[in-house]
């Protein structure tokens, strides 16, 4: 999803709305907050609006209606049960999922503790703007006491090293990420039976293998490389929108300078977009040059994996560079700056995965 689908997503789910929230929104779109993200803590707000009416919190009919007062008048303890709700509320599944399990009395899956964090995160931002906004009329905050500020975040029961061990298992290090690149480009035609199944592949391969490239040439996340116009290619260098609405420069490898090379000087050769068209990554859609959605890229990267050694998805090859990254620098520093995190806490999982070098080091430890 695109930064414009993702807020026009974003204003269709607020203006069901209170004014408090939608003001919430106003000022985080004005601070140039990701699209996306507004449009990911919409979903969430709609989640606990709705909640707050079906457990009696609030005597609201319509989202719109929920008052600040009924806001105010939460405690620790009932944002504590909202929490619990989280945790014990099952997944969004595909409804013939959803059934099959239902109709084979098997119970639905509890929802992940970083699915469950989400969703505690988002409200605790919606109460920190409410607790320092100011009304205009009274003078004073919209929420004298912020509650959320005595809910704490899901523990995570797993260590690093458990963590590690289960991303290890999906990552492409070493040769194999180079080795996957020149499965798509020289051998994944060959497991292809259909004609149409052909004719699609040579008609993106280029486009696809230019995408590929750029994953593993610079870690970026899948909407950052969504959102990429051409004239955010630079010499060596990318311009990306990072999480939080900021801009970012990063270096982009070797490796997928070759192919983003070749990908720009045929783009309009296969693709015709108008002369207008900014996007980088394209398809074509009812006659038209589009840009490519995150679903597409998603399905394509999970299809040549798949073929290649195990379905993966944009993320794990985001992964799979830090992990790389951090093998070659030993510097967690250097890894967030390249992933574009704000600090080295989300990259200290790298320091836990194993990887071949720790455990060549650990077999000839005697020796």
């Amino acid at each position: 999803m695109n930064q414009q689908e993702a807020n026009r997503r974003m204003e269709e789910e607020i203006q069901f709305f209170p004014w408090f929230v939608q003001n919430y929104f106003r000022k985080k779109s004005g601070d140039q907050y990701s699209s996306i993200t507004l449009y990911e803590y919409a979903k969430e707000y709609r989640r606990f609006l709705t909640w707050l009416i079906q457990e009696g919190f609030s005597s609201a009919t319509e989202l719109s209606e929920v008052t600040l007062a009924e806001f105010a008048a939460l405690w620790p303890e009932d944002l504590e049960f909202y929490k619990a709700h989280l945790v014990k509320a099952p997944k969004i599944l595909k409804e013939s999922t959803q059934k099959r399990l239902e109709e084979s009395e098997q119970s639905l899956p509890l929802r992940q503790n970083a699915t469950v964090q989400r969703g505690i995160t988002a409200v605790r931002s919606l109460f920190n703007y409410l607790a320092d906004a100011v009304d205009r009329t009274t003078g004073k905050p919209y929420l004298e006491h912020n509650m959320m500020r005595k809910v704490a975040n899901v523990k995570d029961n797993k260590t690093m090293a458990e963590r590690g061990a289960a991303i290890e298992k999906k990552l492409f290090l070493d040769e194999e990420a180079l080795d996957f690149l020149d499965f798509v480009e020289h051998r994944y035609l060959d497991t292809l039976k259909s004609r149409q199944a052909i004719t699609a592949f040579k008609k993106n391969q280029i486009r696809d293998l230019a995408i590929i490239g750029l994953f593993l040439g610079t870690g970026m996340r899948l909407s950052e490389l969504v959102n990429m116009n051409v004239q955010d290619l630079a010499a060596g260098e990318a311009r990306v929108y990072r999480k939080g609405g900021k801009w970012d420069m990063v270096v982009i490898s070797s490796v997928a300078i070759e192919f983003l090379t070749e990908y720009l000087a045929q783009r309009t050769i296969l693709y015709q977009p108008d002369e207008n068209e900014p996007a980088l990554f394209l398809t074509r859609y009812r006659g038209k040059a589009k840009r490519i959605a995150s679903g597409a890229i998603e399905a394509m990267v999970g299809k040549y994996s798949e073929a290649f050694k195990i379905k993966i998805s944009p993320h794990k090859l985001r992964h799979s560079v830090a992990t790389q990254l951090y093998t070659k620098t030993n510097s967690l520093v250097q890894v967030a700056e390249q992933l574009g995190q704000s600090g080295t806490s989300a990259t200290t999982v790298y320091t836990h995965i194993a990887g071949k070098k720790k455990r060549d080091a650990m077999n000839d430890l005697w020796t």
